[in-house]
């Protein structure tokens, strides 16, 4: 699968509502093959039958098979949480780790995870395009300890891209892994026992 059209192009039809109308339909259909029978299920075909859209028009809009799988991921995704650069880093902490739980319990995205994380195992594009997507999703976290080691609260030489993992990592975990509670009372554990280690003393 290839893009053909010149960005200026591209960017002229992105305007144009058949366009947006026929993208959202190619994702909605791709984003349903992929919870119900995972990456694999996501072919051309499936999609043009399930959505009413034409292949041609499919292959014009997307470069290639994995890309269009992991946008049909992206697009069942809620929009990053903004932090709050005022109030404890606690209270900051447990505002972003909450709606990951949350997203990864009750929803369409939480579905999808699995499928995505199976497919990046064989597919070189999606695991790239994972890694980059994971590598985006963790900046709030950056930016929000960065934050609190410049107001005293946090040590000083906290190495931010570890503590970030520490945060985030028990919850992936406990998804995709051991099947473990994932609740709200589970992100309060991992701020108490990541503040132990991380909180300036003095």
């Amino acid at each position: 699968m290839s893009s053909s059209s010149h960005p200026q192009v591209l960017a002229e039809e992105s305007r144009d509502p058949r366009v947006v109308r026929s993208r959202a339909a190619i994702l909605r259909a791709a984003a349903d093959l992929l919870i119900e029978s995972g990456a694999s299920a996501v072919t051309i075909g499936g999609i043009s039958e399930r959505s009413g859209v034409a292949k041609t028009t499919i292959y014009r809009q997307w470069k290639s098979r994995s890309q269009l799988v992991f946008d049909a991921f992206e697009s069942l995704l809620a929009p990053a949480t903004h932090i709050s650069e005022s109030g404890p880093i606690r209270q900051q902490l447990e505002a972003l780790l909450i709606p990951l739980v949350r997203g990864l319990t009750s929803s369409e995205w939480a579905l999808a995870v699995p499928a995505l994380v199976d497919a990046s195992e064989r597919d070189p594009e999606m695991r790239q395009l994972l890694r980059g997507f994971l590598a985006g999703r963790k900046e709030n976290g950056r930016s929000t300890l960065r934050a609190a080691m410049a107001r005293g609260e946090l040590r000083p030489d906290l190495v931010v891209d570890e503590a970030v993992t520490m945060l985030i990592g028990p919850i992936y975990y406990r998804r995709l892994v051991s099947g473990e509670t994932l609740d709200e009372r589970f992100v309060a554990e991992i701020v108490d026992q990541f503040l132990r280690g991380a909180a300036r003393t003095s």
